[in-house]
């Protein structure tokens, strides 16, 4: 069983971008893990919460630990009160920090003896942490903003590449890319500031809406989503009635979907930013918070965004017109798309997860109880594309292969194994060196349930110093775009359109 901890809060105030993306974070591991049988038992520790937030707590079966309001009152008190938990708990594989108000002396000896890892969330680089991990999802960033703020051998996740975004992002991406592509007239408008109630900037962005369908003649329709407790919820559910265009939802799990069935959104510039470039979603943004400001200006530089600025600047004509002016031009709109998308590919938390160390691999012999697992795995179509042998192979043909391989001493077969931070260990894919001359061919299979994380480049690394003093070589398939960047970035070397080498032996 792997242990994980976080430490964050959500409110209708500070909004639930911290929440999010360690929920983002959390759910990526669940599902790593529960493809290999692990359990998780991840436990979220707040002092505010909101309802959504809970239930997706509850969706997920993750646990929540209530500290009491009056923790937050100082950074002392609310290292007690974590530390109490955490101690409640017993040892933790991982701690997730993800909290403006949380800087060095918030991490106790106590805490960090229950904590093999610590990692913290942060985008503002303005205070100094005592952590083994900081990740900073902030747009072309880099590791020189944290120099004095964290300890030398902490590890510096930063960029784009770390963008924490739910894994149902990815699921949608390719779709939503192509209902983009395909779009000529702009129809459905998203409206959605996250999870703060910004109740006077929704009255003036749907009363804009209500003039550009009134005066341009335009049928937008527009899908407001606010949180169940906004003031305004009555106001815009009276108004809905005599509005046919306008539908109000609150607390929704499906922001995915409706996203991807947006043409165009107003919102915030805080996390649902980047969920927004994921899927390609043009959008007017509005900054709600002083440090949504650096999400905004990167954004707008890239040209992935309008930015609106500032919202206690913002006017209906302000709006009105980047309405009109997305709507009217497709050269625009598409462009937008484009750029939005090449800001976000929501695989961060992949990325992170990886970068974590809470598994490592290593490549073990394999044996006769290896067998049916293999010949599940080169059973899958998706295996099969581009290999030598692409036809389907019974079990009987499987069996004799298997065997003949194994007698073989000039064939070496390894099963590539992953082992958690819980001792846990799992087979999740297979490597073969086959000797020929001065050199051995490689051969590698990953489970395709675990396609994605990167464990066929940690395999490669993992190859036993024996085998390098020869020349390694890897057959690829021309069109076999993944392999051949695989084999790349382990530092070989294409010396033909289906032919890579590592460590040439003339």
């Amino acid at each position: 069983m792997l242990k994980v901890a976080v430490r964050t809060d959500a409110s209708s105030t500070i909004g639930a971008g911290h929440f999010m993306r360690c929920l983002a974070l959390v759910e990526e591991l669940s599902l790593q893990l529960s493809e290999q049988n692990i359990k998780l038992t991840a436990t979220f520790i707040s002092a505010q919460t909101t309802p959504f937030c809970e239930s997706e707590l509850l969706r997920n079966e993750f646990n929540l630990v209530r500290m009491p309001s009056s923790s937050l009152s100082t950074l002392e008190q609310d290292a007690k009160s974590t530390q109490k938990v955490i101690a409640q708990l017993g040892q933790q594989h991982l701690l997730i920090v993800d909290s403006y108000a949380i800087q060095t002396p918030w991490y106790h000896e106590e805490i960090k003896a229950y904590c093999e890892r610590i990692l913290v969330i942060d985008d503002l680089a303005n205070r100094t942490h005592r952590c083994d991990f900081l990740l900073d999802q902030t747009l072309d960033t880099d590791g020189e903003r944290y120099t004095g703020l964290v300890p030398e051998d902490c590890r510096l996740l930063t960029g784009k590449s770390y963008m924490l975004l739910r894994h149902d992002f990815v699921k949608w991406r390719e779709k939503a890319m192509l209902r983009r592509k395909s779009m000529t007239t702009v129809k459905e408008l998203l409206i959605n500031m996250g999870g703060s109630d910004a109740e006077e900037i929704n009255k003036l962005v749907v009363e804009a809406v209500r003039q550009v369908n009134l005066f341009l003649e335009s049928s937008l329709k527009v899908t407001l989503v606010i949180p169940s407790k906004s003031k305004s919820l009555s106001y815009f559910q009276s108004i809905s009635t005599n509005c046919p265009w306008l539908k109000v939802l609150t607390d929704v799990n499906n922001m995915t979907e409706l996203m991807y069935q947006a043409d165009i959104a107003i919102g915030a510039s805080g996390s649902s930013a980047w969920e927004r470039c994921c899927l390609g979603l043009p959008t007017l943004a509005v900054e709600l918070a002083d440090n949504q400001a650096l999400v905004l200006d990167k954004l707008s530089s890239k040209g992935a965004i309008i930015n609106l600025g500032k919202s206690s600047q913002l006017t209906v004509n302000k709006v009105k017109d980047a309405i009109s002016n997305l709507i009217d031009s497709q050269t625009l709109y598409h462009s937008m798309v484009q750029k939005a998308a090449a800001c976000c590919d929501g695989r961060g938390a992949k990325r992170a997860l990886k970068a974590l160390n809470l598994s490592n691999v290593y490549l073990r012999a394999a044996t006769e109880q290896d067998k049916q697992t293999l010949f599940h795995w080169q059973s899958q179509k998706i295996v099969r594309k581009y290999s030598r042998t692409n036809h389907e192979i019974s079990y009987e043909e499987h069996c004799q292969w298997y065997e003949q391989v194994l007698k073989d001493p000039s064939r070496h077969l390894f099963i590539i194994t992953e082992r958690w931070a819980d001792q846990s260990e799992v087979a999740v894919g297979m490597l073969r060196l086959d000797q020929h001359d001065k050199s051995y061919e490689v051969s590698i299979l990953i489970d395709p349930k675990q396609h994605g994380r990167g464990l066929a480049e940690l395999a490669l690394y993992a190859i036993p110093d024996k085998f390098k003093s020869l020349t390694i070589t890897a057959t690829v398939h021309p069109d076999n775009l993944p392999s051949q960047a695989l084999f790349s970035k382990a530092g070989f070397q294409r010396v033909a359109d289906d032919l890579f080498i590592l460590n040439q032996v003339h």
